[in-house]
């Protein structure tokens, strides 16, 4: 008899669909992305990386990718779904686990949440593109950002809010100069 586990937890189809190559690539990107950001900010020895919760991401990930498509039926999906659906999901499961208890702890109690804020600021920003704000388009971008990262601790989320909200900003940079250009 199928249980709600057994059911919720087969992932034998998307071996088939993805391929296990693509899976492991994704996992390891997403690995090697959170060592990078945890060396960054000099924690790397006060954390641990799950394994298995990271695993669970990637999967979940690449079920709710399979079901999109299915859906929709389409062959590949849009970057704002990939960084919503990413974002969701790493979430959700938070592999970022914190080893070391110290005064730094309280710093750290978010570390899951910091980390995907930082790849989706990356991602709003472009391919790591310099790009050069004017004091006041600066302000209210970091203000976007302060009011996302809020959103991501406290409040409840789910990938399509996710990316709704990351289409609303890429909407807004579209129409910004010619907005501006008709106040003037």
């Amino acid at each position: 008899m199928n249980t709600i586990e057994k059911i919720y937890t087969n992932y034998d189809g998307l071996l088939e669909e993805f391929s296990e190559e693509v899976i492991q690539s994704r996992y390891a990107v997403f690995y090697e992305e959170i060592e990078e950001f945890a060396k960054s900010l000099g924690i790397r020895e006060k954390i641990q990386i799950s394994e298995s919760l990271l695993s669970h991401a990637v999967l979940d990930y690449f079920t709710d990718i399979s079901r999109l498509k299915h859906f929709h039926q389409a062959k590949h999906i849009n970057s704002l779904k990939v960084i919503s659906y990413e974002t969701y999901w790493l979430l959700r499961r938070k592999p970022i686990q914190i080893l070391v208890e110290d005064e730094t702890s309280d710093a750290m109690a978010f570390l899951n949440e910091k980390f995907v804020f930082s790849r989706i600021a990356k991602y709003l920003m472009g391919d790591g593109k310099r790009v050069i704000l004017s004091p006041e388009t600066k302000k209210s971008f970091l203000n976007y950002l302060d009011s996302l990262f809020y959103y991501l601790k406290y409040r409840n989320y789910d990938a399509e809010m996710l990316e709704m909200m990351l289409m609303g900003f890429k909407a807004g940079v579209l129409v910004a100069d010619d907005l501006k250009e008709q106040e003037s």
